[in-house]
């Protein structure tokens, strides 16, 4: 059939068709060329399937069938597709959890601003409060410094009241907010003592250079209100309070024939050092003091 279509034509010939038999021909000559190529093709096959087995290898040269590799491919889309989404997870936790560090670090930042805030308030509200405490605490010891002040000057005016009203009262004298009485006649030295208590005082207690010196001037050699007949040497006031400076005369006191009584000695060498101890059953002028 082959030869018959690929002949070369004699162009020298005249060959005359009629419609029909030309058409006939058409149709052969299509017909013709389907059969040659199916010949062909499986002509092709089975030329493959004899040298398959010669030459040793199989089915490996033969080209794979593409329907095997269809459900590798939907596993590789698959296992794609899962990389992807796990990916996207673990970068969506990843932002969630830096994203919550971060917010937790700026909620430490901001209660650690606000405790440092409050601490600072707290110490200056504190000194604040420190300092108005020692203004008030200073203001109340010049308060109190003032009130004894007023007192003080309180009682000297109220002794001198006293001396203004008792004027008439002989023996009566007014120094540093004490009264003194002045004894004009003589006692022992316990009977002066009771005297002075009877008139709301007590043998006088001389605590400062400054009395020393206005009871010597007082011009008297009187009993004042120290002894030592509880315990020899120890000599202390009629309060109780031991004697811890005292004005004695040189050589005294002492402590001669059982002298334990002091009085004071009018003398016009030195008007500080004027005591001297004394039998107490002696007869001597007395000094009282009311301290008002």
């Amino acid at each position: 059939m082959s030869k018959v279509i690929y002949a070369e034509p004699d162009m020298n010939k005249k060959v005359k068709f009629d419609r029909g038999e030309m058409e006939e021909r058409i149709v052969d000559i299509y017909v013709s060329a389907d059969t040659l190529r199916d010949g062909e093709t499986s002509t092709k096959r089975e030329k493959s399937a004899d040298a398959a087995p010669n030459n040793g290898r199989g089915d490996q040269n033969a080209e794979p069938d593409s329907s095997g590799k269809r459900p590798f491919l939907v596993a590789a889309v698959f296992l794609g597709l899962l990389c992807v989404l796990l990916l996207a997870g673990i970068i969506g936790l990843s932002v969630y959890y830096n994203r919550a560090i971060k917010d937790s670090e700026d909620k430490r930042n901001n209660l650690s601003q606000s405790c440092s805030l409050y601490e600072n308030n707290a110490t200056a509200e504190r000194d604040q409060l420190q300092t108005r405490y020692n203004n008030l605490t200073k203001e109340r010891d010049q308060l109190q410094t003032r009130y004894n002040n007023l007192t003080k000057e309180k009682g000297h005016i109220q002794a001198k009241l006293f001396v203004m009203e008792q004027h008439c009262q002989e023996g009566w004298r007014y120094f540093d907010s004490s009264l003194y009485f002045l004894s004009t006649e003589k006692k022992t030295w316990e009977e002066s003592r009771q005297d002075c208590k009877r008139r709301g005082a007590d043998l006088v207690i001389i605590n400062s250079r400054e009395e020393q010196t206005f009871v010597f001037n007082l011009h008297l050699r009187a009993w004042i209100g120290l002894t030592d007949s509880v315990t020899e040497g120890t000599w202390k006031w009629v309060d109780g309070t031991t004697l811890t400076t005292g004005y004695w005369s040189a050589g005294q006191p002492d402590d001669r024939e059982q002298e334990d009584c002091a009085e004071i000695y009018f003398s016009k060498d030195d008007p500080v050092t004027t005591w001297n101890d004394d039998k107490c059953g002696t007869n001597h002028n007395w000094i009282c003091e009311n301290v008002v």
